[in-house]
């Protein structure tokens, strides 16, 4: 991989925003998954969230996003 393909760190507002918009994605899919009439599965939806998270947490504290 180039150095100009490579990911850069955000800055830390960057960062935060990018944790920010994904919880608020994930509320809003879930609510609209659960709203949907079809089979959902709430409790591993959280988990995957969860899981997601960690890792994008994981990537900030090394300063990759």
């Amino acid at each position: 991989m180039s150095s100009s393909e490579q990911t850069k760190p955000l800055n830390v507002t960057e960062r935060r925003s990018t944790i920010e918009e994904f919880l608020e994605y994930c509320a809003a899919e879930k609510n609209n998954r659960q709203n949907s009439g079809e089979p959902f599965d709430a409790e591993s939806f959280d988990q995957g969230v969860e899981i997601a998270l960690q890792k994008l947490t994981s990537l900030q504290k090394e300063g990759w996003t």
